[in-house]
């Protein structure tokens, strides 16, 4: 990015971007500053490299680290470690500048975020009720289970159905799942209340190294929906960030509802099922092709100095 105009923005602010060389937030450059690719798509390449090898600022992290730990322990959670088994990916489906996404926190660092992390755990949970029942279908289970129950009140009709729906299969259930149900819903909430269970964004415990990966599509026409697959398309190239491979990151569960002992159980099953959804299912993009998967808690001491 020799010259001004290799970046889509302002002249002035192009020119004080390429004189400052302490920039260290990679999410920034991503969003911000990625070069006009428009006529030479080898700019798309060179702007994901720029992104990858700046260094980003550790005392940040580390500030970032302590704050977040204090909100994980001021909603009743303990912090734990996961590490990356091989490359992961976070918001590839995001539309960016450079026609590839990827989930940075406002400071530049790569997070999984929380609704993403309850998400897996939720299905993960699903799945071990499921099996259970002999569900033909998690979307089905998933309504049964998210229906309200005649302990919440409601005028709608929609809403009385849905109770006697869930109170119905309810009925119909061993007592070892009804009581898997119960704390399935005390953890997850239901359409009209919320679940007890916090799930906090994972965050890196270090600075964490990206890297590139590439996705080779045969037939581009194709899946354009321009032509069908023939031998004659060359392959164009997509490039796309990941993390590294044996990265940590830091994960909690907070409690809202009463911490007691029932409770404590409760947050328990929760993280449980949050580890095991994030080792077998995986989290992030291109799980199927084997990124996005963690391995087993780290028993890792607050990253925090003083």
């Amino acid at each position: 990015m020799a010259h001004s105009d290799a970046i889509p923005v302002p002249q002035a602010t192009a020119r004080a971007f390429q004189s400052y060389q302490g920039i260290t937030n990679p999410g920034l450059i991503f969003d911000r500053f990625a070069p006009d690719w428009r006529r030479d798509s080898t700019r798309k390449k060179q702007g994901l490299e720029q992104v990858a090898r700046v260094q980003s600022d550790e005392n940040l992290l580390r500030e970032w680290n302590k704050r977040w730990e204090a909100c994980v322990q001021g909603a009743n959670g303990k912090p734990f470690g996961l590490k990356t088994d091989w490359r992961f990916i976070a918001g590839l489906g995001r539309k960016g500048s450079l026609e590839v996404g990827f989930t940075f926190h406002r400071y530049g660092f790569p997070i999984l975020p929380g609704a993403s992390v309850k998400g897996v755990t939720r299905i993960w949970a699903l799945i071990q009720i499921a099996e259970m029942v002999n569900a033909s279908s998690l979307k089905e289970l998933d309504n049964v289970l998210s229906a309200d129950s005649d302990s919440e009140q409601s005028k709608n009709t929609s809403d009385v159905k849905g109770r006697r729906k869930y109170e119905k299969w309810r009925a119909e259930q061993s007592e070892e799942v009804q009581l898997l149900t119960d704390k399935f819903r005390a953890i997850f909430g239901t359409i009209a209340v919320s679940g007890c269970a916090v799930f906090f964004d994972a965050i890196p415990a270090y600075r964490p190294m990206l890297e590139l990966d590439i996705m080779n599509p045969h037939f581009p026409d194709y899946y354009q929906g321009n032509q069908p697959p023939t031998s004659w398309q060359s392959p164009v190239p997509v490039y796309f960030l990941t993390v590294a491979p044996n990265t940590e990151f830091r994960f909690a569960v907070g409690w809202r509802c009463v911490l007691d002992e029932e409770g404590q159980f409760l947050r328990n099953l929760a993280q449980k099922w949050l580890v095991e959804g994030v080792t077998r299912l995986g989290a992030g993009a291109k799980t199927s092709a084997g990124y996005g998967y963690f391995v087993a808690p780290q028993e890792t001491q607050s990253v925090i100095k003083n």
